[in-house]
């Protein structure tokens, strides 16, 4: 190469450098660090670019969260509510964004400074806030929320009034998703806290809809049992055990379980003390009454055509039913169960109405035409004991335990279909007869036979002569049942469960 060729290179290559420096340094003292943020730095959607800290930190002085106290209003579906700010356990942390916009161009090794200083130039660069959560306070905010909002579907119903049956549309609910309801809060508050606070919800709808109750038409079966005789605590009892019946819905092919809807029947739910049944014998009680509920709605759903999976009868018969209509129930031991065998949902209704206990079956009409047919074999008591006591005068006796007769009875539904019919044996009841215990003087029973503990005119125990002194109790409002008795004339007046 010529030396003049060589000499004008090594010139140009000079001259190259020397006009690189002087760019290279005429860009360094354009970008010079002046203790200012570098141009087209934001934070958040707030110009911070060549300020300094304590300029920008003025210019942001807007986008601090609410104070503590402040009210703000949260929102699920069509609810709202306001809350103290300091609920949600959440802040800004403001300081930290104002160090990061201050640090952009000033971070890394010298060129990576400089080209990212040059780029602040044509480049924009914004600082998010950072949000600060409080992890215990935001999910305690979460669940005051959904204590707040939280609203449970209600099913659809069947009301009936008279012989009208309606049916009562259900609603769906709302329910706070806990899950989405902090990245909620969290983009809320990074938006600036503007506006409502709208934490997602979602519907649920109801177990009973509409749609599956539309079919229940028609009254299957209506059964009235009286409560004349009840103690105040006694109606207290059986109102508030209905109340768990009444609007019960039973699925085709669902099983009512009563003890399992009526729950146990003790004091810390509100049962209060009346007589009940053990060994035979009244005492008292916490919830008596539940059986009169227990045995109305049983003769209900034998004549709504339903099929009886668990039933058992009292060891006494009672005042308020015929004896083998009955249907005792003890919480954890012995339940009253039924099947649904309909193709359609039914409603069970329970209510005391005009001193009676009324039990009806709701359901897709029409009525099934059902008489429940009783055959009663009456049972003579034994031989009374007689037993000696010095302390009873001569001459006369004392009655300690009065003699009672038992009771076979069998119950069959007899299902009538235009002229035919068709029976059913539904139970076999045994009621054992209670031998009578007499106290007489020693020197009466002396050469004399023991005399029975009976009514002389009628050759039964006063226990029963008690209770046929009135008419019997009414079993229904639907068609009576038939009696087929060998003997007799009503159950002893001895039980008030």
């Amino acid at each position: 190469m010529p030396r003049a060729t060589a000499r004008r290179t090594r010139r140009r290559s000079i001259e190259t450098v020397a006009v690189f420096a002087i760019v290279v340094g005429v860009l360094a003292a354009l970008t010079a660090d002046r203790g200012r943020i570098y141009p087209n730095v934001l934070i958040r959607d707030r110009p911070v670019g060549s300020l300094t800290p304590a300029e920008a930190e003025r210019a942001v002085s807007t986008l601090r969260p609410p104070k503590p106290d402040s009210l703000i209003s949260v929102r699920t579906a069509d609810a709202a509510h306001r809350f103290p700010f300091r609920e949600t356990g959440l802040s800004l942390d403001l300081p930290l964004a104002l160090r990061q916009a201050y640090l952009v161009g000033r971070r890394g090794p010298p060129m990576e400074q400089f080209f990212d200083r040059l780029a602040t130039r044509w480049r924009r660069t914004v600082i998010g806030i950072p949000v600060i959560v409080d992890s215990g306070r935001a999910a305690q905010f979460v669940q005051l929320c959904a204590r707040r909002f939280d609203k449970p579907p209600t099913n659809a119903a069947v009301r009936v009034e008279g012989t009208v049956v309606t049916v009562t549309p259900g609603r769906p609910g709302v329910e706070v998703d806990k899950k989405g309801a902090l990245a909620a809060m969290r983009a809320w508050v990074a938006a600036g806290c503007k506006g409502e606070l709208v934490l997602p919800g979602r519907m649920t709808g109801p177990e009973i809809s509409t749609e599956q109750l539309r079919v229940i038409d028609t009254i299957l079966s209506s059964v009235r049992t009286p409560l004349g005789g009840s103690s105040r605590n006694r109606r207290y009892n059986i109102a508030l055990a209905a109340s768990a019946v009444d609007g019960f819905i039973l699925m085709p092919g669902e099983v009512f379980s009563y003890n399992q809807s009526v729950g146990p029947r003790t004091e810390d739910r509100g049962y209060r003390i009346a007589p009940v049944i053990q060994n035979g014998k009244l005492v008292p009680g916490t919830g008596g009454g539940a059986c009169q509920l227990s045995s109305t709605l049983y003769q209900a759903a034998l004549r709504a055509g339903l099929e009886m999976v668990s039933r058992s009868h009292h060891s006494q018969p009672v005042a308020y039913t015929p004896a083998g209509l009955d249907a005792t129930v003890v919480y954890g031991a012995i339940d009253l169960r039924f099947r649904n065998t309909l193709p359609d949902p039914i409603a069970l209704r329970a209510r005391v109405e005009s001193g009676m206990m009324v039990c009806q079956v709701a359901g897709h009409g029409p009525a099934p035409s059902i008489e429940l047919v009783r055959r009663v074999e009456w049972l003579k008591p034994p031989e009374p004991e007689v037993i000696p006591d010095p302390k009873v005068a001569a001459g006369e006796r004392v009655v300690e335990v009065k003699a009672r007769r038992g009771l076979r009875v069998r119950v069959t539904r007899r299902w009538i279909t235009g002229e035919a019919t068709a029976d059913e044996v539904v139970s076999t009841n045994y009621y054992a007869p209670q031998r009578g215990v007499i106290r007489e003087a020693v020197s009466a029973l002396e050469g004399q036979p023991a005399a029975p503990a009976t009514d002389a005119s009628s050759g039964i125990g006063e226990g029963v002569r008690a209770a046929t002194q009135g008419s019997p109790p009414p079993v229904s409002s639907a068609s009576p049942s038939r009696e087929a008795e060998a003997g007799g004339r009503g159950a002893p007046k001895n039980d008030l469960r």
